[in-house]
């Protein structure tokens, strides 16, 4: 983290201890993005964190500062944060080295990011949201704990098969 932020090795193990609670782990930084995209929820808080860092850009601040304004408003608008200080920090640097790119969503209209020469169009957001839609009218799908979840609610399941059956009105 000291690399990034230009912070002595010291200051910045005491303040991660102070953010934390306890001792950064060991180890280097994380140098790749396998581990945001495992999770979609991991690839949308790190969107969030990039519009952060690209609205703190244009003040007048050291590259520390700006980490922690960007790392202290995110903890401040995700209740439960899922990146910690030094995943913040290696978001901007992702990008900077064309591993990400921005994209604009089909269904709300926001920029978030994606992997370089990957195809999309929904963000991550929109992704986790129509998970639990109905595919076909966009009702509240009811949660299963276990097996494959549903793409499409019961009503209409009901309707696709009457129409299969010649039922239909």
């Amino acid at each position: 983290m000291s690399q990034l932020t230009g912070l002595e090795k010291a200051v910045a193990n005491r303040l991660y201890r102070q953010l934390h609670g306890r001792p950064s782990p060991p180890g280097q930084l994380p140098f790749t993005d396998s581990w945001y995209l495992k999770q979609n929820r991991r690839m949308a808080h790190a969107t969030l964190v990039w519009q952060l860092s690209q609205r703190f850009a244009p003040l007048d601040a050291t590259p520390a500062r700006r980490l922690i304004d960007v790392y202290e408003c995110y903890r401040w608008l995700e209740p439960k944060p899922l990146l910690d200080i030094t995943r913040v920090a290696f978001v901007p640097h992702l990008v900077a080295v064309h591993e990400w790119q921005e994209q604009t969503c089909s269904q709300c209209g926001i920029r978030y990011l994606l992997p370089t020469g990957s195809v999309g169009t929904t963000c991550w957001d929109c992704q986790l949201y129509l998970r639990h839609r109905c595919r076909h009218c966009g009702t509240s799908l009811t949660v299963r704990p276990k097996g494959r979840h549903r793409e499409i609610c019961t009503a209409c399941q009901r309707a696709r098969h009457r129409k299969v059956a010649g039922t239909w009105p």
